[in-house]
């Protein structure tokens, strides 16, 4: 079999049923249900079945190991207790520690198993006699069949003939044939299987196979067993007389034949598993149209003869298409941020457990949509920011009862969609910032003026994402090494978003990112600033007018208009990028940064359009003004400007 071929789709599907097990711990936990010891062991049993035809063994023995623990659990040898449910935590992690291993290298063992374990048609019975705690490192005794039981076997079950179509847009069709056959190997002893297994993994394989199977199960049952692997379009079940079981592995491929023939056509799925790089390829192409799309409006408009009117129609048609496909290709690529809000109930627990604490944890807009590159970015953001509010926010239930409050915190994750944005925040209910105290060190480390006593939430966000800075009297495991909030605000700003924080002594503290839906095309105001165009991100631009001096405030720190009944700061853009400011009229553009306005003034206007974004790498030691470029229509690149940084 390809390897690299099946082996992003192993780590797509590995990775969602990790995080199914993960999830449904965390509910057996608070509540031991048989329904969840049933949801974890048809996880665990895929896992075992998908890494066993990847041939990724380590992950198949300890998927194997935790899944033979899970079925004493459902029989009721093993109850639910606390050592169990630590043990399976630590078995899962190590699970997932397997899987990315055997991702960067399947020959490497990832495992110190002690097992002999064999398939359950050998008869055997599985002990577990040890689980390591820490390692989820599980020992298991194999003990000796019972003679008696193989001549049951062959004497009381029935011969079938199963034959299985998979769905015909199925991904991985060998994977998902060989976790069919595991279903039915759970159910007797497979026989035969027509085309062999061997072939499974070909290219060619379509999907139709059929299984010969001795069982005393009813055809109902095995049906049943047969679709619970997933992608299985039509299962027939043929019951052979003893004789005829014994003979079916010659007659298997002409009745699948026969079956694949007369079948119906498989329902049509409405989602299809697309490879990310397929999906920046074609984005990248849609950029290009884009800039090509502008050009082409520009020259159609430019020329008025009655040979171009023709033209410019066709111009605005295929424009019109040209944006059609751009939102098709947007909303491609836009997935739920449940995806990550999905990972953080495990990090929450083990941390918690770890530091004594009592949380409950929460998250709202699950189904909020972003774009898969801005996905993965914010990742990490998001775990620093709850790393701090589990270690610096929350109190242990002692500090909270003597504060008047509940012993248990709530830690909050939500997502709610902006306008052309979409804000996170992370929310705890816990002591607050202490300002004095991050004051007093601010002060030694000079990042504030000694005169100054008292400090607003956005100048102390600031302070805290200062490389470096912190207030924990010791480095842990968690935190303490002051790099929590300067990864985030620097994470961020590089994703042309912004970073801002409420707190309350005693009542807790919100940390909100404000981050664009998608980072490959935006809406943007572009300028004019010395000779030179720039781009502003329309989400931020509130209005755009004429520069009047009659508008001027005079204040003693800093210029500033009225607008509205409204004072805002003036920032001169040409000052400052280092240009003499212009005495000629201007224009001034109103933007809204983290809750706060600005009045930038500029030389002019141009206009408002969709631009693709390209990555931007600043010269070191220069100002970080900007978050990326854009090549416009008459092909001059223009610049993105950072509001964050320049305001």
């Amino acid at each position: 079999m390809d390897q690299a071929r099946y082996a992003e789709l192993f780590r797509t599907e590995a990775g969602e049923h990790l995080d199914a097990l993960d999830t449904t711990l965390l509910d057996f936990e608070t509540e031991p249900h048989d329904a969840h010891v049933a949801t974890l062991f048809r996880s665990m049993h895929t896992v075992k079945g998908m890494a066993a035809a990847m041939g990724y063994r380590a992950v198949e023995r300890i998927a194997h190991d935790l899944e033979s623990l899970l079925d004493r659990v459902r029989s009721g040898e093993v109850g639910a207790h606390d050592v169990l449910v630590t043990r399976l935590f630590a078995g899962t992690a190590n699970l997932r520690t397997a899987v990315e291993t055997a991702m960067r290298s399947p020959d490497e063992p990832t495992e110190r198993l002690t097992t002999t374990a064999s398939s359950p048609v050998d008869g055997n019975r599985i002990e577990i006699a040890e689980i390591d705690p820490l390692t989820g490192f599980i020992t298991v005794a194999v003990s000796e069949p019972d003679s008696a039981q193989p001549t049951r076997l062959s004497t009381a079950t029935e011969g079938c003939v199963v034959h299985v179509r998979l769905t015909a847009d199925c991904p991985l069709k060998g994977v998902r044939a060989m976790l069919v056959l595991a279903r039915l190997e759970s159910l007797g002893a497979v026989r035969s299987t027509d085309p062999p297994q061997s072939r499974w993994n070909d290219e060619h394989f379509d999907g139709v196979f059929a299984v010969t199977v001795l069982s005393a199960a009813s055809a109902d049952v095995i049906e049943t067993a047969a679709r619970a692997a997933g992608d299985v379009a039509r299962v027939t079940v043929h019951t052979l007389p003893s004789k005829a079981a014994t003979n079916a592995a010659t007659n298997a491929a002409t009745n699948a034949a026969t079956n694949a023939a007369t079948n119906a056509a498989d329902p049509t799925l409405t989602t299809v598993r697309v490879e990310r790089k397929r999906l920046d390829s074609l984005l990248d192409l849609v950029g290009e149209l884009v800039v090509t799309r502008d050009r082409l409006l520009r020259i159609a408009e430019e020329s008025d003869t009655s040979s171009t009117r023709v033209l410019t129609r066709v111009a605005h048609d295929t424009a019109r298409l040209i944006s059609a496909v751009q939102d098709e290709v947007l909303q491609a690529r836009l997935v739920p941020i449940g995806q990550v809000f999905e990972r953080f109930p495990r990090l929450v627990r083990d941390i918690a457990r770890d530091l004594g604490k009592d949380v409950r944890f929460v998250i709202e807009g699950r189904e909020i949509e972003l774009d898969r590159s801005l996905l993965d970015a914010i990742g990490d953001p998001l775990m620093h920011l709850l790393r701090n509010a589990l270690d610096h926010g929350l109190e242990d239930p002692e500090t909270r009862r003597a504060a008047g409050k509940s012993p248990t915190g709530t830690l909050t994750i939500r997502a709610v969609r902006d306008r052309a944005a979409v804000v996170l925040q992370v929310e705890d209910d816990g002591r607050g910032i202490d300002r004095l105290a991050i004051l007093r060190r601010a002060h030694q480390h000079g990042l504030v003026s000694p005169g100054i006593t008292q400090i607003t939430d956005e100048d102390l966000l600031q302070v805290l994402a200062h490389p470096g800075f912190s207030t924990a009297r010791a480095v842990t495991a968690i935190s303490g090494r002051g790099v929590g909030v300067d990864v985030v605000a620097t994470r961020v700003r590089s994703l042309g978003g912004t970073l801002a924080l409420e707190t309350l002594e005693g009542e807790g503290s919100v940390f909100s990112l404000r981050v664009p839906v998608t980072l490959a095309i935006m809406r943007a105001l572009l300028v004019v600033v010395d000779g030179l165009t720039y781009a502003l991100p329309a989400a931020h631009v509130i209005e755009a007018l004429e520069f009047d001096p009659r508008l001027l405030v005079p204040t003693t720190d800093y210029e500033s208009i009225t607008l509205r009944d409204e004072v805002l700061p003036v920032l001169h853009v040409r000052e400052r990028f280092h240009r003499p400011r212009r005495e000629a009229e201007s224009h001034v553009v109103v933007v809204e940064v983290a809750g706060r306005r600005t009045a930038l003034v500029v030389d002019a206007l141009i206009a408002q359009l969709d631009i693709v974004v390209k990555p931007y790498q600043a010269v070191k030691g220069s100002a970080q003004w900007f978050s990326g470029a854009t090549v416009l229509g008459d092909g001059t690149p223009a610049l993105i400007v950072d509001l964050g940084s320049l305001t």
